[in-house]
């Protein structure tokens, strides 16, 4: 079991141990059809799995949406070129509407 120790004083009520929390927009998803789109998706949330957690994923419906916004909580998403999926990528730029 973990056992944190506080340096500077004692613990106060309601301190916490928490991560970081990042809100991240994904494009490129596939329009093709919905089981193209399904599994574009699942790769997504699958590859982010491996360093994070996925605390929520906004509306999405495969096939018709070629983008999607999460929040994710731990490693940020790399952004551009870098996305953990090839063709999609990921922007700190979100939409109007995003949850």
């Amino acid at each position: 079991m973990a056992v944190f120790t506080r340096d500077n004083g004692k613990a106060a009520p309601m301190e916490q141990v928490g991560r970081d929390l990042f809100i991240q927009h994904f494009t490129g998803i596939s329009t093709a059809s919905a089981a193209a789109g399904q599994a574009d998706l699942e790769a997504l949330v699958q590859a982010i799995q491996q360093t994070s957690t996925i605390t929520a994923i906004g509306d999405f419906t495969a096939g018709t949406d070629n983008n999607v916004s999460m929040i994710i909580e731990g490693a940020a998403i790399a952004t551009g070129a870098n996305s953990p999926v090839t063709g999609i990528t990921c922007t700190n730029t979100l939409p109007a509407t995003v949850f």
